[in-house]
């Protein structure tokens, strides 16, 4: 991964280029943003610098040795730590094993992909991952080691507020007293959640997420039509995660699967929305979590359409349906829909039963249409 390979966020690149000019590079540093956006990107990209053997002004080279294994996730310098099914104590050298492969494939084809997407693609939709004790243990033998290569030593911790309080106790030494040359880089999507020792501990980066424009030039360069690519990075807010998966799901059944939940409502259909809710439940976490992103995201549009701005739809079908929906309800009821689905995503990701919090959400939302 280069900077090059990551859309905007110019001025971000120049400060990690610069700290490592200046000689200022902090040995734990935590970049934090949102779901979906470059945090991942921009850690990997900042490795790839800091081992690249050829290094510009501005970027790595991207065909030196160390580049192209840090590209494949396979440098032997590189320790990653990422969420994981939890095992017990004599196989988890065999969860391992059989989570990396994925994992690297999941960075390679979904760079800009959050914590569901890689449930996805690990296979483990319904199981709560977790970087465990025994995580930590592995990074303290990754820590004790020597460099390989001579240079520096990275430890990339994906998805830190995954840790198990144990876990994240055991670590803190590590990040207070860093071996020569070891660097600590935690990628975070909630870092509040975080412990504030470890917080305390560590250089904040923050990645913030990138400008519509930005989002469409780059799905346009991915190969990504014209009025898709523009529809999708407007209901992304800047997360190129999130616009791919729109941009893929262009017309298909979650648009109109929103408008049908969305009559059910209204209409009081509450033998639908039981069996919605049914089905919801049975649809793993990972589609759960992103059935609701993408209602947020429909609903936001609806809500700009409402304070007099333009709809971020460009579809004649979708721009009709988000400005009658807008119209009916007005900006009071729409906030409050958005509100309810915003509370019943951070259910979701607190574990919560996924039937009856869909449930409750429904009915919620019937109230509001209704009041």
């Amino acid at each position: 991964m280069q900077f090059s390979e990551i859309p905007g966020l110019e001025e971000l690149k120049k400060q990690l280029v610069s700290a490592h000019t200046r000689g200022k590079i902090a040995h734990a540093q935590l970049f934090a943003g949102r779901p979906g956006t470059a945090v991942l990107p921009m850690a990997l990209a900042y490795a790839s610098y800091l081992m690249c053997e050829n290094k510009t002004e501005v970027d790595s080279c991207g065909t030196c040795a160390n580049c192209v294994r840090i590209k494949k996730l396979v440098h032997p310098d590189i320790h990653l730590h990422f969420p994981k099914v939890s095992a017990v104590e004599n196989k988890y050298e065999k969860v391992l094993a059989e989570a990396l492969p994925r994992f690297r494939e999941f960075v390679a084809e979904s760079p800009f992909g959050d914590l569901e997407s890689w449930t996805r693609k690990y296979g483990q939709e319904n199981k709560n991952l977790l970087i465990s004790r025994q995580d930590s243990r592995q990074m303290l033998k990754n820590v004790s080691m020597r460099s390989v290569e001579g240079g520096y030593k990275i430890l990339l911790i994906w998805v830190p507020e995954l840790m198990n309080s144990s876990s994240a106790n055991a670590i803190l030494k590590i990040l207070e007293e860093p071996p020569e040359k070891t660097l600590y880089l935690l990628v975070s999507y909630n870092y509040d959640s975080l412990l504030a020792t470890i917080t305390s501990r560590t250089q904040l980066v923050n990645v913030p997420p990138n400008t519509t424009d930005e989002v469409q030039n780059y799905l346009a360069a991915k190969g990504i039509e014209g009025s898709r690519a523009i529809q999708a990075a407007k209901l992304s807010e800047g997360k190129l995660g999130l616009a791919f998966h729109l941009a893929e799901a262009g017309d298909s059944h979650e648009y109109e699967d929103f408008q049908t939940w969305m009559l059910e409502c209204w209409n009081r259909n509450l033998t639908g929305l039981v069996r919605r809710s049914e089905d919801f439940s049975k649809s793993g976490k990972a589609s759960q979590k992103t059935t609701l992103n993408f209602a947020i995201s429909l609903i936001r549009n609806a809500v700009v359409h409402a304070s007099g701005q333009q709809p971020a739809a460009q579809s004649e079908t979708e721009a009709a349906f988000i400005g009658k929906f807008a119209d009916k309800l007005g900006l009071p009821k729409l906030e409050k829909v958005y509100a309810l689905n915003n509370e019943a995503l951070i259910h979701l990701e607190r574990n919560s039963n996924p039937r009856i919090t869909h449930l409750n959400l429904s009915l919620d939302i019937t109230r509001v249409l209704n009041g």
